[in-house]
This record gives structure tokens, C-alpha cells and sequence, in this order.
């Protein structure tokens, strides 16, 4: 058999079946499988539907890239194909979750490629991240969710949601850039820059961050390769941390590529772990998280002292860079209990990093405590909001690419002792039992 009529199995899944049929009935739900089916004809080409049992559907297909790209390059590239757009049933925008595994087939299909389609498909941690929509106020939540996810998606594939840029400089001398911070905004009527965070939230509760992640990563490395000298970080769940997001090695193949291929990309780009819900699939982020450090791409811990992250998993992953979480700084005017948190973290984040960010300086005041406490780089309101702009200059000099160079060419980061890993744990778990925001005692 010739290579481009080489015959694979292909196992592709629903994986929010279920929630789907809970929230919006068992139509929508068949409904869901019949686009499933129609988005994979329409990608493949002539396919031999073999059977469609409950959230999954099982074909073979020959496809010309099978000849030129990796069969997990596929994989990805059919999954992108069926959920980059909605599914829209009865009015509704319904983001699909796809997974899919794979299998050569050869002179004989049977049970074995089955097995080995289903094993590859069991590898995507999609599957892993699934809810359960209960009855009652989980079905209004979960469409309410699904509602604003819809929403966000459509805002930036339409050009209505753009990146905005905030700078990480010194708390001393504003005009040194460590780097720049995506961040996405929403532009109103009137200009007007209105933050994406509860939409993101809502796209995160669905287990589906991984629709907007992969644009918005595309969108920095666009203009990383525009801006020889940028040096610019983008958040990412740690839900999409994974090669294997939709299957057994189909997860970031173009990212890698395109880091592998142009090794200065990779050197100006940090990957923030934006730490919201926890790391349900740590060990596969910790493998993605070791792939992107060897090409070169700085790896930053943000919402640092909050997050959901264990101190176990936050020196497992090793970051480049370590950024407090906002609250912290915004209520240490509060009281002294609150202000002496700050330096307190900032010492406990040294330990893991000697690059760490103070998050939340929206005032002179917030400013000055910060210098007070020893921050070395600061970002927030009052260092400049967002911007569709960066400034990189500093007089006749650029300092952002020798600035970023030199604060983390060298990782400080060194193994502790058991016990100081022990007392760690316990000074962030007091930490977070006292910091509630309200707590201004």
C-alpha cells in the first residue's frame, strides 16, 4: 500500500456529551455528534463512518497530509478543524470539547487498532477535565458559561478583543521594561478598554481555556516575529499545559515547531501559568513546561500566595520568574499584619526564583511599599495600564532585550533542605488561611 493511500482508524470523542445533553437536552446532544461528523468529512475528505455510540464516533480516512505531516500533527489539525468554530443549536453558541486518537491500520482492521485508537485517545487531558452539570442550578450556570465563553471567542476571532500591553519595570526607575504583559481587552464604543477576566473565568469553569489559549499564543509569537527586539509574556491555564491536549501527542505541535524552527522567538517569549483553578494534569504540564525551557521560553508563576498550586508543585515546575498575586499589595496599606505579608512572600518566592514580580501597584502608595519592601520589578496600574503601544526606549538606547537577558539569563533556583520545604509549606498555608482580602485587621 502507497504511503498517501496509507488507511488509519480514527476515534474522535465528544467529550462534553454529557454536559451538553444535561444543559440543553438529548437533541442538542445528537445534534452535537452529527456536526462532530459533518466537520470531520468536510476536514478529511471521503471517510467510512464505522459507528457513532453515544459521545464518540469511530471512522476510517485517507488524508493526503498523511504523507507530509505527523499523524499527531492530524489529529490536532481535525480537532482545531471541529471546535474552532461553535456549534449553534436553537440560538445557542455551544463550544465543542474533541479529543482523538489514532491508529495505522495496515492489511487488517480489528480489535487491536481499536485499542490502540482508544489508548491514544485516553492520553488527551481534555478528557480528564470534564464536569459534571447537575440539575437545577448547575444547567443555568452551565449555559450562562457557555454563554460568555461563546461570547469571548467570537469578540477575538471578529477583532472586537485585542492584546493591550502592560510593562514589568523597576519600582525605581520606570522606564527600565523587564517585559511586556499581554493582556486582553475588550474595546467599547467609545474606545473604552474593558478587562475579559469573568469570560475567561467562565471558558476555565467549562474546561475549554485551551479555544482562547492557543490564539492568543499565536498572536504573541505573530508579534514576537515582528518585533525583533519585543520581549513579551502571555497567560495560560494550566489546563492547556499539556502535548497531549487532544490526544496522544496532539497537543502545541505548530508552537513547537515554530520555537524549534526560530530559537529567538523562544529566548523573548515567557509563558505565565495563570495558577486560578489548580493543576489537574500536573504531570503532563510539567513535561509541556520542560519542552518549552528546552527551547529556550522563560516559564513565570503568577497569582503567587493564592493560587491553587501546592509549594511541591510550584518548585517541580521551577519558574523563571514568580509574580505575587495583586490582592496582596493592594490591601498592605490596610494594616502592618497585611504590609508584612508582602515582604514575607517576596522572601518565600526568592526561594524558587530570583526574578519576582509585585503585582497590583496602582498607586504611589503601593509604589512606595513595594520599594520599602525590596521589590525589584513591579507592574500595575500606575507603572501604565494596558496599551496598545510599548515603548521600549529608554533615551537613545533599547535596554528591553539586555534587561530581559540579563535579569533571568541566570536561574538562581537551587533544591532546599526537607525541612525548609516543610516550614515553606506551612508559611503559605497560613499565609493563605489569614489573607482573605477582607482581613484588614
Amino acid at each position: 500500500m502507497k504511503l498517501h493511500q496509507a488507511e488509519h482508524l480514527l476515534i474522535i470523542c465528544l467529550n462534553n456529551f454529557h454536559a451538553i445533553e444535561a444543559a440543553y437536552g438529548p437533541d442538542a446532544a445528537r445534534a452535537a455528534i452529527d456536526h462532530l461528523c459533518h466537520r470531520a468529512r468536510q476536514h478529511l475528505g471521503r471517510i467510512g463512518l464505522r459507528s457513532a455510540d453515544g459521545s464518540r464516533i469511530m471512522l476510517t480516512a485517507r488524508y493526503p497530509l498523511m504523507q507530509s505531516l505527523p499523524v499527531e500533527r492530524l489529529v490536532e489539525k481535525l480537532c482545531e478543524a471541529i471546535d474552532g468554530e461553535p456549534f449553534r443549536y436553537n440560538g445557542c453558541d455551544i463550544l465543542l470539547s474533541v479529543s482523538a486518537g489514532q491508529a495505522f491500520v495496515g492489511e487488517h482492521l480489528g480489535r487491536a487498532q481499536e485499542m490502540e485508537a482508544s489508548a491514544r485517545l485516553a492520553a488527551s487531558t481534555l478528557r480528564q477535565l470534564q464536569i459534571v452539570v447537575r440539575r437545577g442550578e448547575g444547567v443555568a450556570l452551565y449555559r450562562r458559561d457557555m454563554e460568555q465563553a461563546a461570547a469571548l471567542l467570537r469578540w477575538v476571532q471578529d477583532g472586537e478583543a485585542v492584546l493591550s500591553w502592560r510593562p514589568v519595570s523597576r519600582p525605581r526607575d520606570g522606564s527600565t521594561i523587564l517585559y511586556y504583559e499581554a493582556m486582553l481587552r475588550r474595546v467599547g464604543e467609545n474606545g473604552e478598554q474593558m478587562d475579559c477576566a469573568a469570560h475567561y473565568a467562565a471558558l476555565e469553569r467549562l474546561g475549554l481555556p485551551h479555544l482562547l489559549d492557543r490564539l492568543l499564543v499565536r498572536d504573541v509569537i505573530r508579534e514576537l516575529e515582528a518585533d525583533p527586539v519585543a520581549c513579551l509574556s502571555v497567560a495560560v491555564s494550566p489546563h492547556s499545559l499539556s502535548s497531549n491536549v487532544h490526544g496522544q501527542g496532539a497537543g502545541w505541535t505548530d508552537l513547537i515547531d515554530r520555537l524549534r524552527g526560530d530559537p529567538s522567538l523562544a529566548r523573548r517569549l515567557v509563558i505565565e501559568i495563570g495558577d486560578n483553578s489548580g493543576i489537574a494534569c500536573f504531570r503532563d504540564a510539567l513535561a509541556f513546561v520542560r519542552t518549552l525551557r528546552g527551547l529556550g521560553v522563560r516559564i513565570s508563576v503568577a497569582r503567587f500566595g493564592s493560587g491553587q498550586a501546592s509549594i511541591g508543585q510550584l518548585m517541580a515546575l521551577s519558574p523563571d520568574v514568580v509574580k505575587l498575586d495583586s490582592p496582596f499589595m493592594r490591601t498592605a496599606y490596610e494594616s502592618e499584619r497585611n504590609r508584612l505579608r508582602v515582604g514575607h512572600l517576596l522572601g518565600l518566592a526568592r526561594t524558587m526564583s530570583s526574578t519576582v514580580i509585585v503585582d497590583g501597584v496602582d498607586s504611589p502608595w503601593h509604589l512606595h511599599i513595594a520599594a520599602e519592601e525590596g521589590a525589584e520589578w513591579v507592574t500595575g496600574s500606575h507603572l501604565g495600564r494596558p496599551s496598545a503601544r510599548r515603548g521600549w526606549t529608554k533615551g537613545d538606547r533599547v535596554t528591553s532585550l539586555s534587561t530581559f537577558t540579563s535579569a533571568l539569563h541566570h536561574r538562581q533556583f537551587s533544591e532546599k533542605p526537607a525541612r525548609h520545604v516543610a516550614q515553606s509549606l506551612l508559611c503559605v498555608h497560613a499565609t493563605r488561611a489569614t489573607s482573605t482580602i477582607s482581613d484588614s485587621v
